[in-house]
């Protein structure tokens, strides 16, 4: 990676936590352009980053975000995964915000692919991190040295290396990841998330969700299963909105149909991928959920409300026809111009308004 596509920020997340790892899942999981948010106790980000913060010159910072594990071991784990851009910060008692646009994975060619190799490498890099930040080790920093991952490559593969590293860890080793791929509207045409990651669509359009999903071991003895939910008032799934997972690796398309309103509305998608909501013994106690979710604005068509009006006014001229005309005008054409006027606004006031369901 040259100078200046280097990335100037580093935010580490590792398994002290389940939420924590969990984040790392959801980084992997999330299509180009959404948003995601990290959080640090202020004691946990280095001076040179909190100052950045402070003056705003963190925003549009290339960011890279990695996991790691076993810090203070002598075998720590360190593999980066994506990098994206830093949209907001905010501040919250001693809370500091990081708001992040993700976009690409992280290319791993250069990186071992044995636990034994990538440990040894991690420790190393560690101690220069601790060396570039004053001697100690800081999860959210501006200083840090090369992480040997560079741009370009295919994102499958990309985001597979990535998982396959990942699940050396005993962390992620029980888990499923999880990719959204870029949404799709109902004719192919990608989607793309505006600057405050959300997505829009229109009513009378379907949209189209590509999800894949990989583990490093398959069992049978935990259900689990990929699910997308919506609000089911303004955006709903039209296809089945649940798979049951019975297999290392598949793909799975949701479709997505927003229903014809009067208003702009606002609301979110959320894809789960896990064993049952309450836990349980065994692997799957161990294993984590990975959570993907992004908003949606769903709009009224301004084609469909333009016509609607059109329909209406037209209607209304035509019902008001007869009387305008008078009594000398034959009986048949006022008739026909009164039922053709009605008709105009039965179909705007009631077929139109319901998308044509």
């Amino acid at each position: 990676m040259t100078a200046d596509a280097r990335p100037g920020v580093l935010l580490l997340s590792s398994n002290l936590r389940r939420r924590y790892a969990e984040d790392i899942l959801t980084a992997l999981s999330l299509p180009r352009g959404a948003l995601l948010r990290f959080r640090y106790e202020a004691e946990y980000v280095a001076p040179d980053l909190q100052t950045c913060i402070a003056d705003g010159s963190v925003i549009s910072r290339r960011t890279v975000i990695a996991f790691v594990a076993d810090v203070d071991e002598p075998a720590p784990f360190l593999i980066p995964i994506r990098l994206a851009s830093v949209v907001r910060t905010d501040k919250v008692a001693d809370m500091i915000v990081l708001q992040l646009s993700v976009e690409d994975y992280a290319n791993l060619e250069d990186l071992p692919l044995t636990e034994q190799e990538l440990a040894a490498s991690g420790k190393a890099w560690l101690d220069k991190l601790r060396e570039r930040n004053g001697g100690r080790y800081y999860p959210a920093v501006t200083k840090f040295p090369d992480l040997r991952i560079h741009e370009g490559g295919d994102d499958d593969a990309k985001w597979l290396g990535i998982a396959r590293r990942l699940s050396m860890h005993d962390t992620f080793a029980h888990s499923y990841f999880m990719r959204v791929s870029q949404p799709l509207l109902g004719n192919g045409a990608a989607m793309d998330f505006d600057d405050q990651g959300r997505l829009a669509i229109s009513d009378r359009r379907s949209a189209r969700l590509p999800v894949v999903f990989y583990s490093k071991r398959y069992s049978d003895d935990v259900p689990r299963t990929l699910s997308c939910v919506t609000d089911g008032t303004f955006l709903r799934v039209s296809s089945d909105d649940a798979y049951d997972v019975a297999s290392r690796y598949d793909s799975v398309e949701f479709w997505l149909q927003p229903e014809t309103m009067s208003f702009d509305a606002l609301t979110r998608v959320t894809l789960r991928l896990g064993g049952p909501q309450d836990g349980g013994a065994g692997a799957g106690s161990r294993a984590l959920t990975t959570h993907a979710w992004f908003p949606v604005i769903v709009r009224r068509s301004r084609r469909r409300l333009s016509f609607r009006v059109a329909g209406s006014i037209a209607g209304a001229f035509l019902v008001a026809l007869p009387a305008i005309l008078g009594q000398d005008s034959p009986l048949w054409a006022r008739m026909l111009a009164a039922l053709t006027g009605a008709a105009c606004i039965a179909y705007a006031t009631v077929v139109s308004a319901r998308g044509g369901k």
